[in-house]
């Protein structure tokens, strides 16, 4: 018996795996800059060292006055900790203090830091969403803390903790800010999702503060005057108001328009008692007479996280934005400029690296104003690149050998057309037969093999070709040298003229007795083509189709498992076939007749590619692994960050580069010459083959 296509190859690509040097391993992370910035603070008394939290945990520090940053640790472990509050402690500017709130998980609570940021202990209120924190001007030893649950105070700097609210309360829950009067610890305010309460006896006992107030208002923040206590300022989702008798009645600011009312802070100029600012999420206002009129001091698009004026000199004005970042302003919010040099926080869904230019990649972001952003020149600019984009952020970017391709979210398949500097919509090709043409099938029969042979037009049946535009889901593409394939939720699709036109595909049995269970409308999770244009692999939700002749014929051959999430796969050569899922890590050396199971020690793959001569896994906890003999052992490898999960995993051959997309970190770039392993055993794949 003849034997399967793929046994003549089987052997030349077993061969292709070197070792790489294993040296000290360098990413480099190239942007983009900026981000969410969801707390900021400085030393007391100047600017020149500056903290920033972020959502996710990871706390940045900046020792030239913001004009460079540094990541220096995490709080918690959750990768949804988000940092609402940073102190420093007046008295060493190496201790530091933050709060953190989780989005999904059991976590918050209070955290210390002795070594300006770089590591970072839980000192109390572990698994409280802690979502304010203020020390007593008087007295830096009295903390208080404002959770979903109750206020809680310490007097010996965090190491014990007594709630100091009512337990149950109807009302005293669900604190979003906190303030002490600066002469008096005893004296606290505290702002709830449902208005303000004041307590000037330690806790012992509360009052409700709301006179003048909206009903129903949420308390964002709280600031009491230093020079003046009974002057005390609050900001609202029904606006800002200030009292001139310590809370007891309430008069609301006029003149900032309904829109900008959801404010996060209202700070006093130390300098300037009559000038106050007003972050709020649609833009930063500015008081210089107490209130009487207001003006806008930023573009209205820009949300204000969080913010700190310069003491030294209050006309120097540092802005925590979401999505763009720290805004400095040296002339009172006249004018801005980014300082992000070192802060990349980007939220990268998904990225594309183009393979013949190691300088180019495009990145699709969510959360911020320009879903796709492009460099040319390695990460030292990025240039936004979503005109004719119609639906936000795409589903996935792909880069061919003749530029970028976008899947939108909603379906369909576009290509950036740099003459026209717009991405352009392609197009699905459809053929029917022609009207009024005889059919060919009787022809075809009466036809012998030994006799003349009619010219191939003369069996063709009459077609007629007709285009509509491409609507299918794109999942996965893949280029070979003159054919080029996508794989969608409706099939398989075929371009020919350098993805400009798309033909579906028909799977067709490779022998007349085979049966291939996939069918042109079946979806095709991930597809891969040789660098010729002979082989062609494509999976489906249960079985791996694979054609040695261009997609004319197919053999198909059953999955391992059947995975509830994203496959990738990987075809070493015409029979090594390296698969990736929610199920692990699977390797078939007979084209996926059998596979075998990599032992590894985390199950959710990520995403997974090439390398030149190795094959690189990212693991749902941001772990990676790397095999250089085809997927038969593996080794853990050093990520870019020691916490940080990865949303894309590229390569560039020509460049023999790693890309690594952070889900919050930005993109990253290793040099796989100089990439290193750590020190652990291998871990081999197992023996058992699974069918």
């Amino acid at each position: 018996m003849r034997a399967p296509w793929y046994r003549h190859f089987g052997q030349l690509g077993l061969v292709l795996l070197f070792t790489l040097p294993a040296m000290a391993q360098t990413w480099r992370q190239i942007g983009p800059l900026g981000g969410d910035v969801q707390s900021l603070a400085a030393v007391p008394g100047s600017t020149r060292t500056l903290f920033l939290g972020t959502s996710d945990g990871h706390v940045f520090g900046s020792h030239d006055a913001g004009e460079h940053w540094e990541l220096l640790g995490r709080i918690g472990s959750n990768h949804d900790d988000v940092i609402m509050t940073i102190l420093v402690d007046p008295r060493s500017e190496t201790t530091l203090l933050a709060t953190s709130w989780t989005l999904g998980s059991q976590g918050g609570g209070v955290y210390r830091s002795t070594d300006a940021g770089h590591t970072w202990q839980l000192i109390g209120l572990g698994g409280h969403a802690v979502r304010a924190l203020a020390a007593a001007p008087s007295n830096p030893d009295t903390l208080v803390a404002g959770a979903i649950d109750g206020v809680y105070r310490s007097t010996d700097a965090g190491n014990h903790w007594t709630r100091i609210s009512p337990e149950n309360h109807e009302d005293l829950r669900n604190f979003d800010s906190i303030a002490i009067a600066p002469h008096d610890p005893n004296t606290i305010y505290a702002g709830t999702f449902h208005l303000p309460w004041k307590t000037v006896d330690g806790g012992k006992t509360w009052a409700p503060i709301h006179q003048g107030m909206v009903d129903d208002s949420d308390v964002m923040s709280i600031s009491v005057d230093q020079n003046n206590p009974s002057h005390v300022f609050a900001s609202a989702c029904s606006g800002i108001y200030h009292s001139a008798d310590g809370g007891a009645s309430w008069t609301k600011f006029k003149g900032i328009p309904t829109t900008s009312r959801r404010t996060v802070h209202i700070l006093q100029d130390p300098k300037r008692p009559l000038t106050v600012y007003a972050a709020t999420t649609e833009g930063l206002w500015k008081t210089s007479d107490d209130g009487g009129s207001w003006h806008l001091v930023t573009p209205a698009s820009w949300s204000i996280l969080s913010m700190v004026i310069d003491p030294e000199n209050s006309d120097r004005l540092i802005l925590g934005t979401e999505r763009l970042g720290i805004q400095v302003s040296e002339n009172g919010g006249q004018t801005y400029r980014a300082a992000n040099q070192g802060f990349s926080h980007r939220r990268i869904v998904d990225a594309a690296a183009d393979p013949q230019h190691p300088e180019r990649s495009l990145v699709v972001l969510t959360s911020s104003f320009e879903p796709l952003l492009e460099t040319s020149d390695a990460g030292r600019t990025w240039t936004p690149l979503a005109a004719g984009l119609k639906s936000g952020p795409p589903r996935h970017v792909f880069a061919s050998p003749e530029g970028w391709f976008a899947a939108p979210g909603p379906g369909g398949l576009m290509h950036y057309d740099r003459s026209k500097s717009s991405w352009v919509g392609v197009n699905q090709l459809f053929e029917k037969p022609a009207l009024n043409q005889p059919r060919r099938t009787a022809m075809i029969k009466k036809v012998s093999a030994n006799s003349a042979k009619a010219p191939a037009s003369s069996l063709a049946p009459a077609v007629v070709k007709s285009t509509a535009p491409f609507r299918a889901k794109v999942n996965d593409m893949a280029f070979g040298r003159d054919v080029w394939y996508a794989a969608t939720e409706e099939g398989l699709f075929v371009s020919r003229d350098h993805g400009l036109n798309w033909s579906a595909v028909s799977f067709t049995p490779a022998q007349p007795a085979a049966v291939s269970k996939a069918t042109s409308g079946s979806p095709i999770r991930a597809v891969r083509a040789g660098s010729g244009n002979s082989y062609v692999w494509a999976v489906t939700p249960r079985q791996i189709e694979i054609s040695g002749d261009s997609g004319k014929t197919w053999i198909s051959h059953t999955l391992p498992f059947e995975p509830r999430g994203p496959l990738h796969f990987y075809p070493a050569d015409e029979a090594t076939v390296v698969l990736a899922s929610d199920h692990g890590v699977f390797i078939s050396r007979d084209a996926g007749e059998s596979w075998r199971q990599a032992n590894l020690s985390e199950l959710l793959i990520e995403d997974m590619t090439p390398v030149r001569n190795a094959i690189v896994v990212s693991t749902a906890n941001g772990v990676l692994f790397l095999s250089r003999d085809g997927g038969r052992t593996w080794r853990h490898m050093d990520g870019p960050n020691a916490d940080s999960a990865l949303s894309a995993l590229r390569s560039r051959d020509t460049g023999n580069q790693l890309v690594a997309a952070s889900a919050t970190e930005g993109l990253f770039i290793l040099d796989m010459g100089s990439a290193s392993l750590a020190s652990v055993d291998p871990v081999a794949t197992s023996p058992a083959p699974r069918r």
